[in-house]
């Protein structure tokens, strides 16, 4: 009969292999998960970056829409830009020349 506290060279060797594969892993592992995170949050930064373009291109757009057509709308009776100068360059009048 084999001795109780003798454990077979065999299994010792295959947990020691097992455990220096898991300890050399560890490292690769970790900077695998970091480049993974790095790379999802450039992907979110993106994304965001996109979205903002196209919400200032939106708001481009209906400025310059509204900017046009208040130039090319002409009412009766109502100042605008072909009727009446703007503020800024408005002539002072004197009341001494009425």
């Amino acid at each position: 009969m084999s001795h109780p506290d003798k454990v077979d060279e065999q299994i010792t060797d295959s947990v020691t292999q097992t455990n220096t594969t898991i300890i050399g892993s560890g490292a690769a592992m970790g900077a695998m998960q970091s480049y993974l995170s790095q790379a999802q949050a450039q992907g979110i930064l993106f994304a965001n970056m996109v979205n903002e373009q196209q919400q200032l291109a939106v708001a481009s757009l209906a400025t310059t829409m509204e900017c046009a057509k208040s130039t090319l709308s002409i009412q009766e009776g109502q100042p605008n830009f072909f009727t009446e100068a703007p503020m800024n360059v408005r002539q002072k009048t004197t009341r001494g020349s009425e």
